[in-house]
């Protein structure tokens, strides 16, 4: 699928202190079962650099149609189900909640070329709880961060999403690529052209409408290939990083 996809299914995991070394090894099997299945419901696992610890499985799809030819799929899997039901039991001592979001992508609050999503190890994911009534102020600030970018001629792609069903709204969530960490640093590279952009007007203007926020959250992720379930054709591009396997924690010490 190229571009943002249209509709992204999010599962998130709390995962409970002193576990997220174990968390990968079990969360490996899940992958390994739809892949043995031959069930292509993809996704990228990521797991939290900065923020609470957590791990995000996001899953693209084309349309909700799509998500439902996956859950019957599943159902009709000879004993995936089973297997299935097997993987969270013994993953439950890892995590402590769990949290399933189902979000439609927002092209006109996007900033948009086309990424390569299997190129990129970190992404920014920035959650705005919005006071009801009040998404057209979001809808607003989005604009003008766009505008401010194109004007400056800033390479700074995100994806903007709405979330449809799973939690307490309006949310909105913003995708931020990066290839490398050092892509955040706000004193180099896109972040430091971004500050030098942001003049007078355009922060009195962001303030004004950020009165309509209730929260903005900032987090932080890396890509965890040993949790996701790539597509064929990521792994084939970068073997060396989708084809890594999950280790225990006894073993995954520095």
């Amino acid at each position: 699928m190229k571009g943002p996809p249209p509709y992204l299914q999010i599962f998130r995991e709390e995962v409970k202190i002193g576990r997220s070394g174990f968390h990968p090894a079990a969360e490996a099997g899940w992958p390994r079962a739809f892949a043995r299945a031959k069930i292509p419901n993809y996704y990228i696992a990521m797991t939290t650099l900065y923020g609470p610890d957590e791990a995000w499985f996001c899953a693209g799809v084309g349309s909700i149609a799509e998500v439902e030819e996956q859950n019957q799929a599943i159902e009709k899997a000879p004993g995936l189900t089973r297997e299935l039901d097997q993987l969270s039991l013994a993953d439950a001592a890892n995590i402590s909640a769990h949290q399933s979001l189902l979000a439609r992508h927002l092209p006109d609050l996007s900033n948009g070329r086309d990424i390569n999503a299997a190129e990129m190890r970190v992404w920014e994911v920035l959650m705005f709880q919005v006071r009801p009534g009040h998404e057209g102020d979001f809808a607003q600030a989005a604009k003008v961060c766009r505008t401010m970018i194109e004007g400056a001629k800033v390479e700074a792609p995100w994806a903007t999403y709405e979330i449809m069903a799973g939690m307490p709204g309006p949310v909105f969530l913003v995708f931020v690529p990066h290839k490398t960490l050092a892509e955040i640093d706000p004193a180099t590279g896109t972040g430091a052209a971004i500050e030098k952009a942001m003049n007078e007007e355009t922060m009195k203007k962001l303030g004004a409408l950020s009165e309509g926020f209730s929260t903005v959250e900032h987090l932080i992720f890396s890509v965890s290939p040993a949790m996701s379930y790539a597509p064929p054709d990521w792994v084939k591009q970068d073997p060396g990083f989708w084809g890594r396997k999950a280790t225990t924690a006894s073993n995954s010490g520095p």
